[in-house]
């Protein structure tokens, strides 16, 4: 059996009830769902694959509302309503 250490954390009742409900759905126990999610999180923020003011600029999960360079929108293109 390999080494392990443990980590303890406290959270709010509603954040522990998503982390319970986002397991549930990925068929996998809290400690199991924690984890992948913990060190996949950590590992990008160690190997660098996001940037500081990324990180900031961005809500939990890693959403992001920004529109991407060159994008054009139709809509823009209409002439103004008058």
């Amino acid at each position: 059996m390999s080494a392990t250490a443990r980590l303890e954390l406290r959270i709010d009742p509603e954040s522990k009830a998503l982390i319970e409900r986002a397991a549930l759905l990925s068929r996998r126990s809290v400690a199991a769902f924690t984890k992948e999610v913990l060190v996949t999180r950590a590992r990008q923020l160690v190997l660098g694959s996001e940037s500081p003011s990324s990180q900031a600029s961005r809500p939990i999960g890693g959403w992001s509302f920004e529109i991407p360079d060159g994008f054009s929108d139709p809509l823009d293109d209409m002439a103004p309503y008058s």
